[in-house]
């Protein structure tokens, strides 16, 4: 890949200390979806008040919405559609587990696996699909319809990084960043029914450079395009497409502006409305501000890199979801090592983000890794799960507060990932 000399992103935000004081801010309303998107109320975690379990209902102690009142004491339909998947793993297991229409989790170790960095998680067909970074650096898959498969290994391929998982039409499309005797480049793999492919399709455009870095990339579908994002070793911002054939350089290639954290992947979200792609980035300042850039629908243009909020920081990579037609949650580990999520939404013309707060309402309480987030089920607008001590737990976003956090019986690991369907 050409190396385009880039301007760096000169951060507000950078001498401001890592989203710790905004992280108790109050929103004005302007920048989030309706008042259900604003900053939960203040609870402590496993405790009474409000946002937590009632005596007239509310969110249950395992994250779940079974028997919830409405406002007026009525009791809403049992969910009978809706379901969540978890992977989660440390360098040397994996662990799986499903909740089925707001039921109670179920899952247990996944012999074989492990997760040496983020496993990656995708609803697929009838059921879900996985890729992880298994022991020695191989890539590893592992499926989900009524139980969870073992995990095969996707022939010889190894990885160095956090697999990237679209889904694009019928088929499931993976990018990863090789390792073993072609290390640091981009491949491109596909799942058409119930396996991938084995040999890796180069991200490169005819005639051109396969793409390399020195982190993960990201992958979203947009219309009959999978756009792929990743970091340069320059730190620069770079995106590609591949449509269904080939794969070609997005005009102008390099996102101007945007000069990146370059050990830590980004994130892509499929949104619809005037953009149909958004790119976050953990910028290349001391305080890693998120920065932003989106893709016309139309031109398929990106735009130049903005900040989110000079205090949304983090020097990892991030999850992100669209959770309604306007509404992006983002969620992130802060540089002080606590769980945060914002909003960004969609206008006519631009994307407006909110001040990050606090996902755990314990000021003291402390995240393993990155918190993952997928949009909601069975009537919740979101759901995020995270690992602390090395116990995963959910909760999910309804009403405009998260549940009480509860456990996610059989996984347990430090780094974890979530999809539904």
């Amino acid at each position: 890949m050409t190396k385009l000399s880039l301007l760096v992103l000169v951060a507000a935000g950078a001498a401001l200390p890592s989203a710790l004081l905004a992280a108790c801010a109050t929103d004005n309303g302007d920048s989030v979806h309706g008042p259900q998107f604003g900053p939960p109320p203040e609870r402590p975690e496993g405790g009474a008040g409000e946002g937590s379990v009632t005596e007239g209902g509310g969110p249950t102690p395992d994250g779940s919405t079974g028997g919830d009142a409405e406002a007026d004491g009525s009791m809403p339909p049992a969910c009978t559609s809706g379901t969540m998947a978890v992977l989660a793993g440390t360098d040397t297991t994996l662990s799986g587990a499903v909740q089925i229409n707001g039921g109670a989790w179920n899952g247990a170790a996944i012999a074989g696996g492990a997760a040496l960095s983020a496993p990656s998680l995708l609803a697929f067909g009838t059921g879900f699909v996985g890729l992880t970074r298994g022991p020695s650096d191989a890539l590893q898959s592992v499926s989900y319809t009524a139980s969870w498969s073992g995990v095969t290994a996707v022939g010889s391929l190894k990885t160095l990084g956090a697999p990237a998982l679209a889904a694009l039409g019928a088929n499931a499309q993976a990018v990863y960043l090789s390792g073993g005797g072609d290390p640091n480049k981009f491949f491109r793999l596909q799942n058409s029914a119930t396996s991938w492919t084995t040999t890796g399709d180069p991200v490169m455009p005819p005639g051109g450079t396969q793409s390399f870095g020195p982190s993960a990339g990201a992958v979203a579908a947009a219309g009959t395009d999978l756009v792929f994002a990743q970091a340069g070793d320059t730190e620069g911002l770079y995106v590609r497409k591949w449509d269904g054939a080939v794969w070609s350089p997005e005009p102008g290639l390099a996102i101007f502006g945007a000069g990146t954290n370059k050990v830590a992947a980004p994130a892509l979200v499929s949104v619809p409305g005037k953009f149909d792609t958004i790119l976050l980035y953990g910028d290349n300042t001391v305080n890693h501000v998120i920065g932003f850039a989106t893709r016309d629908a139309t031109t398929k243009a990106w735009s130049s890199a903005a900040l989110t909020q000079a205090t949304a920081q983090t020097p990892e990579p991030m999850s992100a979801a669209l959770i309604s037609p306007t509404t992006v949650l983002v969620a992130f580990r802060g540089n002080n090592g606590k769980a945060y999520t914002m909003t960004g939404t969609l206008g006519a013309a631009a994307v407006t983000w909110s001040v990050p707060v606090l996902l755990l309402a314990d000021g003291a309480a402390t995240v393993d890794s990155p918190p993952a987030v997928a949009k909601g089920v069975c009537g919740n607008d979101a759901v995020a799960v995270f690992a602390s001590g090395g116990q995963v737990k959910a909760t999910q976003l309804h009403a405009g507060a998260w549940s009480v956090p509860g456990p996610v019986t059989g996984a347990s690991g430090s780094r974890v990932s979530v999809a539904t369907r």
